[in-house]
């Protein structure tokens, strides 16, 4: 694997040139750069006041219930310390791309509210989903605002631009973890693989449990948002058709689907579940997501440094 950009840290440390190969061996020496590592609460900073704002979102009143419920995840909010250089990197977010910033805060209060209620038999813990969860698309900030904002398919060789993202945040967090980089970097290597190996960028098929968890959250906010490649969001009920007829193809976890199910059904609580056979909702139209346009000449990109000095 390779970046075809210089890949620079927020602290301007250049960490991959262009072309380079990325192995273990680059990879554990990015991990030697980080030196002593700053590790911060969360609690007192406006990354605890915007997470707190995701409670809000009228687009999961469907989800984030009960209040006692809700009250429990922030407790586990308060409880997260994270480098400091992981802190700008999602401040710098904020300023270049909102979406993304609000949608990384918004599936970590997803997973999490799923990770309790599959924490039985410690199958989920649901601080661990919201730390990596906050973690999951530091890459997004490496990538031109130009093809995060498109409103037309993209090309073929935009769509290869995005698909790095993954493996850009996977190469940022072995430097801002430093030695303990293995307990999260994987959140932001494997949120785009699926169960069937049809995903990126490797195409696997065994999964970290956690990575599988922010890939189906990620999806659902993805498809119910405003976004510039569609005119109109997918209703609730229509995200979750869509995310059930990927587990039926093997793509995702049947029984988180159906949890996503049950909590869009609060109005029966403790009726036995019934799929049905058929959507209910469709699509919206003017859908352009993961259409792909003619590819035109290669323009050159702007390098990592100067979209960080944007």
């Amino acid at each position: 694997m390779y970046l075809e950009n210089d890949l620079y840290s927020i602290d301007r440390k250049l960490l991959v040139k262009a072309g380079s190969a990325i192995t273990r061996s680059m990879l554990k020496n990015i991990a030697d750069l980080s030196g002593k590592i700053r590790y911060v609460p969360i609690k007192n900073t406006r990354l605890f006041e915007d997470m707190l704002n995701t409670f809000k979102d009228k687009r999961y009143m469907d989800i984030l219930y009960p209040a006692e419920i809700n009250l429990k995840i922030i407790s586990y909010i308060r409880r997260i310390k994270m480098p400091e250089m992981v802190l700008s990197e999602l401040a710098y977010l904020k300023k270049m791309t909102p979406y993304t910033y609000n949608h990384i805060l918004t599936i970590a209060v997803l997973a999490a509210k799923i990770a309790l209620d599959h924490s039985h038999k410690n199958r989920y813990l649901p601080e661990m989903a919201l730390r990596l969860s906050l973690f999951h698309d530091l890459g997004k900030s490496r990538i031109p605002i130009r093809i995060l904002n498109k409103c037309s398919p993209i090309t073929s060789d935009e769509r290869r631009i995005l698909k790095a993202h993954p493996l850009i945040g996977y190469v940022l967090l072995h430097y801002y973890f430093g030695k303990d980089y293995k307990s999260v970097a994987f959140s932001s290597f494997q949120h785009h693989e699926r169960l069937d190996g049809s995903g990126y960028p490797l195409g696997i098929k065994r999964l970290n449990k956690y990575s599988h968890l922010i890939g189906i959250v990620d999806t659902l906010d993805a498809l119910i948002s405003a976004r510039p490649y569609r005119k109109t969001p997918f209703s609730l009920r229509a995200a979750i058709d869509l995310l059930l007829n990927e587990s039926e193809k093997g793509r995702f976890h049947k029984g988180l689907i159906h949890t996503l199910i049950r909590y869009a059904r609060k109005a029966k609580p403790g009726t036995k579940l019934i799929i049905a056979k058929k959507g209910r909702d469709k699509e919206p139209a003017g859908n352009s997501y993961g259409k792909t346009a003619p590819s035109h000449p290669r323009k050159a990109l702007r390098t990592q440094a100067a979209i960080l000095d944007k």
